[in-house]
């Protein structure tokens, strides 16, 4: 190890502090142990409900990006499994998008592909909804979460909100079932239901998923039903306008899985069913403890970093023969690039 005597001098000095951290941690965890081991948070499930049959899509989305001289490349692609499982035999398709393109980097240019993103997912799962007239969609990301983002100043951010506004009304005038299935470590919505709920602090540093390790003890459980404070307001289209919240719980469907939560429009009826379709359908992962066909979309979806390289390449390669000025003033390689 180099600098050994300097990594040991701060060892001996930050070895203490740490563990009296962690001591004051364990007071606060002890202190909210306490406090809701009567709130009756969760439930046990045993996952033994008989197979729902139904025509169902999944949707995902995967990015890539490749900067470039003051700008990014970047590419995205939407994928939907939609699974029929309403006669004897299993059908399967999917339904795919892909967009690309070019836009100048600056501070939002992450957010603004992921806006980007979002809506092609939109895109996927309207064609879905209109030409295989699912029951169900499920969607990766939580409806409330995906959507109470830090507003951006540009177009794409607008956009977007309209396309989701747009998603929900086909949904709910068609009757179909529309959910979002998260996998998300660091929330603290069920945190503060509760702290709202039941006038308790919790530790700054506690999320629902450590909240909901602590209580569960390795057991398949679902939680009580809550639903976050806000409501999702948009001017979907013009003079039209969509006010809606989202309940939610959270589920986990094996012992070793992490905690899944589940939330969906406030028109939703048939809320149970959902859940006990998303424990049917994570069987299937073993104890991986996720919606398969929904992982499935996710792989489909994804663009590797060799993906965006190559296509990158591929069209750097094309603007020098179409146009040589423009790469050699701007697009060729420059010393940096052989750096040993």
């Amino acid at each position: 190890m180099r600098h050994y005597s300097i990594w040991l001098e701060k060892y001996g000095k930050s070895r203490d502090m740490i563990l009296g951290n962690l001591q004051g941690y364990k007071k606060d965890i002890d202190s909210v142990r306490v406090n809701i081991s009567d709130k009756n948070l969760i439930s046990p499930i045993a996952g033994n409900d008989p197979d729902i049959k139904a025509r169902m899509c999944f949707v995902d989305g995967g990015e890539g990006m490749k900067e470039l001289l003051g700008a990014s490349i970047y590419f995205i692609r939407a994928s939907a499994l939609v699974l029929d499982k309403t006669g004897d035999t299993v059908g399967e398709k999917f339904v795919r998008d892909l967009d690309m393109g070019i836009m100048e980097y600056d501070d939002y240019t992450k957010e603004r592909i992921e806006f980007l993103r979002s809506m092609l997912e939109y895109d996927v799962a309207e064609r879905c909804i209109e030409e295989h007239s699912p029951e169900y969609v499920f969607m990766d990301g939580s409806l409330y979460v995906n959507f109470k983002k830090r507003p951006v100043d540009c177009d794409e951010y607008i956009l977007c909100r309209k396309k989701f506004t747009r998603l929900l009304k086909l949904a709910k005038a068609k009757g179909v079932h529309i959910c979002g299935v998260s996998e998300d470590s660091r929330s603290r919505l069920f945190i503060q239901f509760l702290a709202n709920k039941y006038k308790m602090k919790f530790p700054h540093f506690m999320t629902d998923s450590s909240l909901l390790r602590m209580i569960s003890r390795n057991t398949k459980y679902r939680t009580i039903e809550f639903t976050p404070n806000s409501k999702f307001e948009s001017n979907g289209e013009a003079n039209s306008t969509l006010s809606v919240s989202f309940p939610s719980i959270y589920l986990q469907p094996t012992e070793v899985s992490n905690p899944l939560r589940i939330d969906v429009p406030d028109w939703e009826k048939d809320f149970d069913k959902i859940i006990n379709l998303v424990m049917q359908l994570s069987r299937g992962s073993k104890q991986y403890g996720y919606p398969m066909p929904l992982y499935l979309a996710h792989l489909d979806a994804r663009i590797e970093q060799k993906h965006a390289d190559w296509s990158t390449t591929q069209l750097i390669h094309y603007l020098s023969k179409n146009d040589p000025e423009l790469y050699e003033t701007i697009l060729r390689e420059r010393r940096h690039a052989f750096r040993p």
